[in-house]
This record gives structure tokens, sequence and C-alpha cells, in this order.
């Protein structure tokens, strides 16, 4: 079983259940199979063939969920990428990907026509949305040119799906290759430990482009038969809690970010929230007092989950009904083992920091065209993960740190050397070092301490703009400080706990 064959699946069982809802858009599982069926024949039709990659750069809509699926179904791989990042950040992804066609919005289309000049995009870029230009296919030609009589091939298990990028500790852009059963098996086993149903009413504006978005919304509701409510991406906590109350969401996951900004909400009492059962979060650290805010509000528990890109991504949750226990990410959800163990893989006792190395159908086949890194990731048969963690007495577990160095803002992942680089190449500047600094909404924020070149004399806010069009808007600095030196041992080695200290 695959995730397009369970949507088939679910559209002979439940043709005309509404599967889909945007604005006033609404797609029944009848009618969401056979767009999938037109487009993955359609793809086919203008030389798509099986193991081609085919960039997704939307934000969230119905040609995203029809385009990923239908990927999937001719048996191509799907590379979903963040469509504000800027042309620098997509160049790099392209040329490791080099994806046969784009399926973008008219408004990026020049964007990657420019890409196109040093990267080919030998099937052209299809184009989603009224925009129409030269030399782009409109995506509804290339769906209405496929059959939905279409009948896909079963792929193996083991055959690539999708190609997740994620920055790794040296900044630089890794494709973790997901198998199709990596992400059947992913969302079947997170939709089991949450108890999802047919009945279920679930809330996708967590951008899709994003793993946690797709298993645990996106790929979780369709095996389910259930509905999923999309937004375009976040707008306020006021836009979150209307259509909780309007389109009686039953099930909502989001960075701890947007809780946080949900429980401030001056009204949030007026809402009726009654039909909301399940609440996810996870992407980032959780301040225990959000937990305890979020009982008080709504009457029910937040839950907490863990994972990362290379596990698809669920490795953890904390049990619907089980102990409640503030700041665990829960337990291995099932089929997944997880052990904590030390610098050589030894598993260290009950309540021992060690790093959590995890092992399951879950986990990625490898890093794109990088068999050195998967290789060291994948040692001795068990995904390592980086993160340092403890578990307890009754098996549940409990991060201490993240992976060295990185920055998590409102979910989002950002590597400070990739921001270092920047920062290097202003004429201006002579040194950087980015951390990252606590702040009460996004939990993170980018810090910058910057050593300028003698006789320079430069802004915050004209750094601020360099970096603009080089990096995507979250990950330029908030914080900017000028300093006359950076500490590092006497090897040039940045101590970056001394930059701590300088906050």
């Amino acid at each position: 079983m695959n995730l397009p064959l369970k949507l088939a699946e679910q559209s002979k069982l439940f043709p005309k259940k509404e599967a889909l809802i945007y604005d006033d858009q609404r797609l029944t599982y009848g009618e969401l199979d056979a767009s999938i069926k037109k487009l993955a024949d359609g793809l086919g039709k203008i030389g798509i063939l099986p193991g081609d990659r085919v960039l997704l750069a939307l934000e969230n809509c119905p040609e995203f969920v029809i385009s990923y699926y239908a990927i999937l179904s001719a048996h191509g791989i799907a590379v979903p990428v963040n469509p504000q990042y800027t042309l620098n950040e997509l160049s790099v992804i392209m040329a490791n990907a080099l994806p046969k066609t784009v399926i973008t919005t008219g408004q990026l289309v020049p964007l990657f026509k420019s890409i196109a000049n040093e990267v080919p995009i030998d099937k052209g870029i299809i184009n989603v949305g009224p925009t129409e230009h030269t030399g782009a296919l409109p995506f509804e030609k290339v769906l209405d040119s496929g059959s939905p009589d279409y009948t896909p091939g079963r792929p193996a298990r083991d055959q690539i799906a999708v190609l997740m990028y994620t920055a790794g500790s040296t900044g630089s852009p890794k494709g973790a290759m997901l198998t199709h059963y990596n992400l059947y098996s992913n969302a079947t086993a997170f939709a089991q430990c949450c108890r999802m149903i047919p009945a279920d009413r679930s809330l996708l504006i967590a951008p899709a482009y994003h793993a946690a978005a797709q298993t645990c919304v996106m790929n979780s509701t369709l095996v389910s038969g259930a509905t999923m409510f999309i937004h375009e991406g976040w707008n306020g906590p006021g836009q979150l809690l209307e259509s909780l109350q309007k389109d009686k969401i039953t099930f909502y996951f989001g960075p701890p970010t947007m809780y946080a900004l949900l429980v401030e909400h001056p009204e949030i009492e007026k809402y009726d929230l009654t039909s909301w059962r399940y609440a996810l979060t996870g992407a980032a650290p959780t301040p225990p007092e959000l937990f305890k805010r979020f009982e008080e509000k709504l009457g029910f528990r937040l839950m907490e989950g863990y994972g990362l890109t290379e596990t698809s991504p669920v490795t953890t949750l904390m049990p619907l009904g089980g102990t409640g226990k503030t700041g665990s990410i829960g337990l291995p959800i099932p089929g997944v083992e997880v052990r904590i163990v030390d610098y050589e893989d030894r598993e260290v006792p009950v309540n021992q920091i060690g790093e959590i190395i995890v092992r399951g159908p879950n986990v990625m086949r490898g890093y794109y065209n990088r068999p050195e890194e998967t290789n060291w990731a994948m040692r001795n048969g068990w995904f390592h993960t980086g993160d340092l963690a403890y578990v307890d007495s009754d098996g549940y577990l409990f991060i201490v740190d993240r992976k060295k160095d990185l920055i998590i803002r409102g979910g989002l992942n950002i590597y400070p050397k990739e921001i270092e680089e920047v920062l290097y190449s202003h004429p201006s500047v002579f040194d950087a070092a980015v951390i990252g600094v606590p702040d009460p909404i996004m939990g993170e924020e980018v810090l910058a301490f910057v050593l300028l070149r003698e006789g320079s004399n430069v802004t915050p806010e004209e750094i601020r703009e360099f970096c603009s069009n080089k990096l995507a808007r979250y990950k330029i600095p908030k914080h900017i400080r000028f300093v006359e030196n950076l500490p590092k041992t006497t090897s040039g080695k940045l101590l970056k706990k001394e930059l701590q200290k300088m906050i």
C-alpha cells in the first residue's frame, strides 16, 4: 500500500464525501482522486518518467495536494520547497535535485526562468493560477490533458517518493530520500495514535512544504478518509479561532508559536471550540507554561511530538489518555524503535543524557547524492539524530538540547552558518557569528554579532537589506550587534557559549 493507492481506496468508500475545502472550493474524494489521476497522466504526456524529480514551490492550496499525490502516482519524486526562498536558496536545491519540471505560481515563474539559465528545466515550468506566462504550461492544461481512468502501477516499497531538503550542520541543504513506505507507514501510525476517523475535520495552516504538515495533517487526514480545511498560511490567531468554530475543526497541528499567540488572544473565551478534540505541537521546544495556559483556556491537553525530516518525520508522540508529563516528547510511535546512546552507541541508563537514535519504517533511505553523510548518519543500522535526550523509568523521552547551533524560529529551522556566510560576503563585514536568542512569541530569534572592517560604517538596516536578496525573510537577523572582537580559541574556533554570555 502507498499514499495514492490508499486515497484511491477512500474515493471508492466515500466518493461523495468532502476531502478538501479551500475558501469556496470543495473537492470530494471522488473528485480529488480523479484530479490526481488526470494530472499524473498529464505529467507523463509532457515527458515525466518514473524517478524524475518534480519541484513543488507552492503555498497551501488544493493544487499542492493534487500535485504531490499525482507525482507519487506517476512514480516521480516530489521535491517540495518553501516558495519564499530566494534565487540563491532555490538555485542550490535545483542544482542538486535537477528537477525535470517545476510546479509553481505565476509570481515565481520569472524566478525559475532565471534559474533555468544555469540549471535546465527540461520539461518546462507549470504555472498554477490565472496569470499567463510565455513559455510556461498552464496547470489546468496539463491536468485536462490526462485521463481520470489513468491506472498507476504499484511502486516498490523502497522506491523514493519525496525528496525533502533539510539544512545540515554545515548549512548546505541535503535531500532526505523518503520512500513510499516511509510516508505511508508514518501517516497511518500517526493517524492511529491520534485516533483519526472519517468524521474528523483537520485544519492545514502549517506549511505543506514541510514534512510535519505533510504527515501530521495532509497525509494522515486523507488516509483516514477525513476532511481537510486548507488555509494558504498563518494570518493570526483570530483567523484560527474563526475557522475552529465555523468549520467545527476536530484536529489541529501547529508549532508552539501559533499556540502561544492563540492563548493570548483577548477574546478566546467568546468562541465555541467544543468540536476541537486534538491539538498537537512540535518542530520546536514548547515552554512548560504554554502547556499550562492552553489547558486552562481550552480545557484539554496540548500534545507534543518529536521527529525530523529524515524520519518522515514523526518518531514519538504523547499518547492520548496517557500520563501527562509536561516537557516530555512522549513515547515512540508503533513500529519505531528509539534508543538513547553514548558516543560509542552504547545504550545509557534511565535518566542519563545521550543521543537519540532511531530505527524503523519511517527512517529515510539516505541523503540524495551524499553517500558519506548517509553512511555516517545511518551507522550501525540506526539513524543518528544529533539531538540529546533522556528517557525516564516509564519510557517517556525528554529532549535536553537540539542539534548543535540550530535555531528554531516559529517552528522553522535556521542554521547559523548559512547566515554567517551571507554576512561574510558584505564588503564592510570582517567577521560574523550568529546565534539564537529566546523570544516569547517565536521561540527563538536570530542575533548576529558583526565585526566590521576598519573604517567601515554600516547600519543594521543596511545589513538586513543586504541579506534580503540572499536569505528567506525568516532567516534575516532580527537583532544585529556590532562588536570589536569575537571570542575564539587559539586555533580560531568560535566560542559560541561565550557569545551567549554577551547577550
